[in-house]
C-alpha cells in the first residue's frame, strides 16, 4: 500500500478541540506522521480547507435490519424481518448497511445482534470479500425464554444455562455479548445477570445489555456490566454509580425522534404520532441523560441503526438531538462520543479513536467546521479505513476485495 499525505488540512485533536493546520501522513495501515513534512513517493491529496479527525463510530447498530418502515403491521417489521428473511437476503442487508456506513464516516462499527447475520458480516470482512468498516459483532442477544425480542435471539434461562449461552456466542465468533435484562419488567434474575458479566469478563469479552427501566438498571450495574444501551431512567444514586465504576451509556435517541419525524410518510397513523409526540412532552427520553451527563457518565455515539426509520447512513439527526435537548453541551462533546469515547468503549482506544502517530489510519475528511456546526460531519469528502481509501471526493470507490 502506497504511503498518502494528505496536505493542507486542519487536523483537530479530538480530546482537546484544538484545530491545527497540519499534515498528515499515512504509511499503510497506521498514521505515520502528523505535522511533519513528508518524505518522497506518497501519494498526495490536498485538503486544504477541510477538516480532519477520526473515523467516525457507531456503537448501536443492527445489520441485518433496514431501517425501513415505521413498525407497523401485525408483528412490527422488525419480527417481520427477522422471522421471514432467510440467510441470503439478511447477508445482502448487511452488505448494503456496511456500505450505507462507511459512505457518512463510520469506521468503526458495534454490531449487537440479529439472527447470523452479524457472524456473516465479520466473516465476510475478514475474508475480503468486502471492504467496510471495523466491525465488533454481539452474535445473538440473550434473553429469557419469551423474553424481549426472543424471535430474532437466543433464548436461555438458569444460571448453567446462561453459562453455555455467553460460551457458545463465544464459540461463533462473537466479540462482545449483549443481554436484554428488561422489556417492561425485569428480565433475568441478578445471579444469572451475574453469571453472564464472570463468563465474560472470563473469556476476555465485555458485556452489554438492553436494560431500560430502573429495576433492570440497577440490577445490570450491581451485576458489573461494562456498557448499557438506550439510557432510560434510573435512580440518582445508580446513576452515580454508572459513573463510579466507569459503565459507558450509549445513548439511542434516533429511534423515537425519526420514526416520528419520518413515520407518516411511511404509514405511521396520525393518532400514533399524536400519542408519541404526548409521551415525549410528559416524560423527554433525554431528560435521564442530561442527569446521567450531570454526575459524569461516559456516553458513546450511537443511533440503533436498523430500528424503523433509522436507517444506517442516517446519523446527524442524533448528534443534533443531543445538543437540543441538552444532553451535552458542545459539538466537541459530541464528537467525543463518536471518536475517542467509542474507541475506549470497545476497548480499542489505543489504535483508534484520535490522529497519532502509530494508530490505525481510521480518519475522516469532512467539508465545513464541526467544532461549530456538528452537522459539518454529515459533508464527508474522504474516508480512510486502515490506511485505505474508500470514500473519495464524496464516492464510494471500488468495494470488493478481488
Amino acid at each position: 500500500m502506497a504511503k498518502t499525505l494528505l496536505t493542507g488540512g486542519t487536523v483537530i485533536d479530538v480530546r482537546t478541540g484544538q484545530a491545527t493546520v497540519q499534515d498528515l501522513l499515512i504509511d499503510g495501515e497506521r498514521i505515520a506522521a502528523v505535522g511533519e513534512s513528508a518524505p518522497g513517493g506518497a501519494v498526495t491529496i490536498d485538503v486544504t480547507g477541510k477538516r480532519v479527525l477520526p473515523g467516525l463510530s457507531n456503537n448501536h447498530v443492527h445489520l441485518g435490519w433496514s431501517g425501513m418502515g415505521w413498525d407497523g403491521g401485525p408483528q412490527g417489521i422488525l419480527k417481520d424481518q427477522a422471522v421471514s428473511d432467510g440467510d441470503g437476503f439478511n447477508a445482502i442487508k448487511a452488505y448494503a448497511n456496511l456500505r450505507k456506513s462507511v459512505s457518512v464516516g463510520l469506521t468503526s462499527l458495534r454490531d449487537l445482534g440479529m439472527n447470523n447475520s452479524g457472524f456473516d458480516a465479520k466473516e465476510a470482512l475478514e475474508r475480503g470479500l468486502v471492504k467496510g468498516p471495523r466491525l465488533e459483532i454481539a452474535g445473538q442477544a440473550l434473553m429469557i425464554t419469551g423474553g424481549h425480542t426472543w424471535w430474532c435471539g437466543y433464548e436461555v434461562d438458569g444460571i448453567d444455562g446462561m453459562r453455555k449461552a455467553v460460551r457458545e456466542q463465544y464459540k461463533r465468533g462473537a466479540d462482545i455479548i449483549k443481554i436484554m435484562a428488561s422489556e417492561h419488567t425485569p428480565q433475568f434474575t441478578l445471579d444469572e445477570l451475574k453469571a453472564a458479566v464472570d463468563e465474560a469478563h472470563t473469556l476476555d469479552m465485555k458485556i452489554t445489555t438492553h436494560a431500560t427501566i430502573p429495576q433492570a438498571i440497577r440490577n445490570v450495574v450491581e451485576a458489573g456490566f461494562d456498557s448499557i444501551e438506550h439510557g432510560g431512567p434510573c435512580e440518582r444514586e445508580v446513576m452515580e454509580m454508572i459513573a463510579e465504576r466507569g459503565i459507558f451509556v450509549v445513548p439511542t435517541n434516533s429511534p423515537f425522534i425519526l420514526q416520528t419525524n419520518r413515520g407518516p410518510e411511511r404509514g405511521m397513523p396520525e393518532h400514533v404520532v399524536a400519542e408519541r409526540k404526548a409521551r415525549w412532552a410528559a416524560a423527554p427520553r433525554t431528560d435521564p441523560l442530561i442527569e446521567m451527563h450531570e454526575v459524569g457518565v461516559k456516553f458513546a455515539f450511537g443511533t440503533d441503526a436498523g430500528s424503523p426509520c433509522v436507517e444506517h447512513d442516517v446519523i446527524v439527526p442524533e448528534m443534533e438531538t443531543l445538543l437540543e435537548y441538552g444532553v451535552v453541551e458542545t459539538p466537541l462533546d459530541v464528537i467525543q462520543m463518536l471518536t475517542i469515547n467509542g474507541a475506549e468503549l470497545r476497548g480499542h482506544d489505543t489504535d483508534v479513536g484520535t490522529l497519532e502517530a502509530g494508530k490505525y489510519a481510521d480518519l475522516i475528511v469532512v467539508d465545513g467546521d464541526p467544532l461549530n456546526d456538528i452537522t459539518a460531519l454529515g459533508n464527508i469528502v474522504h474516508v480512510f479505513v486502515g490506511g485505505e481509501q474508500l470514500v473519495a471526493d464524496g464516492r464510494m470507490t471500488d468495494w470488493y476485495g478481488w
